[in-house]
């Protein structure tokens, strides 16, 4: 055993058994100089089933590939050898910045590695931009916990906690999650445009009535046990730090609905009815990479393939739609902006992502023979629309439908 793993035991020795005293009278509240950069297993120690989910996905479906050694550069505590999920992407997030080299900005750093917050009132939720060079090497607890009085905001009153808790319902809102997931670019929400989450949840969602859940209630569902193992309290209501997302094929099955409808009975005219009905927001949504695709294909009695056509439904990547027409006005952008933005445009006009609630019919006139046909749709969920073939390459089928029609 080296060196550096008999520190770590024994820090957790340590912690441990501050975690157990839980009959004590604490002298002196823990504190947390180091703010967000605090590292997630300190709180951890205690809070360890929270932990285990944050950073290991444990009782999730999430599957990250970047994040398979997410294990070997934790140590802090004794966790399992094998897990059946990957870490969260809250806790990843260090890897989405060091892919695109956008450590030093601002806009980036604000989500990535935030500094302390206070959580908006509902009506002026909005992203608060970090200074550069700023906050941690990830997201950590504290980065969604840690006032910018150094107290941790909590919802549950504690008296034994070893460190200060200060009450914020708001922690249970989507207005905690708008520091992040909205986009500070604009003072308005840009329809169709990607990273407008929150923007989407507030005016397509909550105020038109569909539902009162907040962002937590679908994305951390609640469980019943102690917050923190080793103490003294009674089990309750506690979210699961999960964030259950763009990874998770739970939220991916629940989201849209698929329908194939023959308008006029003997013509080959086709109607295909994609609506949103279980997204609190658009799908897809967040980042503009990703999307569904519906793939319909139509085949004879014989089985052979007879018509096919696929539709994209994505994020534009600004607030004008994607479309090759401005190629050459991509090229006047600076380099890293230009690059993206061209990379959109040249995939050309696409669907625009299926707001929450929002019944999509999508007409198809196919040409066809009188006859008797199958007609199969799907729905498939990339995170990667610009790879060389984003239908058929690892994606999730997240709906299926057919329609067995006769022309005449």
């Amino acid at each position: 055993m080296n060196h550096k793993r008999i520190l770590r035991l024994l820090r957790l020795a340590m912690l441990l058994m501050v975690a157990s005293a839980s009959s004590l009278s604490f002298a002196e509240k823990l504190t947390f100089p180091k703010g967000v950069a605090t590292p997630a297993e300190t709180c951890g120690a205690c809070h360890q089933a929270i932990y285990r989910e944050y950073v290991l996905g444990v009782g999730s479906d999430n599957r990250v590939p970047y994040a398979a050694n997410r294990q070997e550069q934790v140590g802090e505590l004794l966790l399992p050898a094998n897990t059946s999920s990957t870490a969260t992407a809250h806790a990843n997030s260090d890897f989405h910045i060091t892919d695109t080299g956008s450590w030093g900005d601002p806009f980036c750093v604000s989500c990535h590695f935030p500094e302390p917050f206070a959580i908006s009132d509902m009506d002026k939720a909005t992203k608060f931009r970090a200074k550069a060079g700023t906050g941690g090497k990830t997201m950590t607890c504290a980065s969604c916990h840690l006032t910018p009085d150094g107290k941790i905001r909590g919802v549950g009153a504690t008296s034994i906690a070893p460190h200060e808790v200060v009450l914020d319902p708001a922690l249970q809102t989507s207005a905690l999650c708008a520091h992040c997931h909205t986009d500070d670019h604009a003072d308005h929400r840009i329809v169709g445009k990607w990273l407008q989450t929150f923007n989407e949840w507030q005016e397509d969602f909550a105020k038109p009535g569909l539902g009162k859940q907040q962002c937590q209630d679908c994305h951390m569902p609640r469980t019943i046990r102690k917050i923190a193992e080793g103490f003294d309290s009674k089990p309750r209501a506690v979210a699961r730090h999960l964030w259950t997302g763009a990874n998770s094929r739970q939220r991916h099955l629940g989201s849209l609905s698929l329908s194939i409808i023959q308008p006029v009975a003997g013509k080959s005219g086709l109607a295909f009815n994609v609506t949103n009905i279980g997204a609190g927001h658009s799908v897809p949504t967040t980042a503009e990479p990703r999307a569904v695709f519906l793939q319909a294909e139509i085949a004879d009695k014989k089985g052979f393939n007879k018509a096919k056509k696929v539709w994209m439904f994505a994020l534009n990547h600004s607030s004008r739609p994607d479309d090759k027409a401005f190629l050459e006005e991509d090229k006047k952008l600076p380099a890293a902006e230009a690059a993206a933005q061209a990379r959109a445009d040249a995939q050309g006009p696409h669907e625009s992502a299926i707001r929450a609630g929002e019944e999509r019919v999508l007409p198809w006139e196919p040409t066809l023979d009188p006859g008797e046909y199958i007609v199969t749709a799907k729905l498939y969920y990339t995170l990667d629309r610009y790879k060389n073939n984003p239908v058929n390459d690892g994606n999730t089928e997240i709906g299926h439908s057919t329609l067995i029609i006769t022309t005449r």
